[in-house]
């Protein structure tokens, strides 16, 4: 598809997780395969996330509905980090 990542796997960083954002950071987690991606000619990028696939795994796992507002809230800022590079 034209998708590139790199991993610098010489580089490891530690940080916290506040506990009334541990639930939320599993849940974006386990939805880290439904990004959805455009494919054009030179080559593919990150749109955001499948909200549909997004859907059946917060039913499946019984998520509270706030969770769903904490996953908008990292896929922006995981769209803005993976712009920077």
């Amino acid at each position: 598809m034209g998708l590139t990542v790199e991993v610098d796997q010489t580089e490891t960083a530690a940080f916290q997780v506040w506990a009334v954002n541990w639930e939320s950071l599993c849940f974006f987690l386990d939805c880290e395969t439904q990004w959805r991606v455009a494919v054009g000619p030179s080559g593919g990028q990150l749109t955001g996330l499948d909200y549909s696939a997004v859907d059946v795994v917060l039913r499946r796992r019984k998520a509270a509905d706030e969770v769903f507002d904490d996953l908008q809230v990292m896929e922006l800022a995981a769209l803005a980090a993976m712009g920077e590079n």
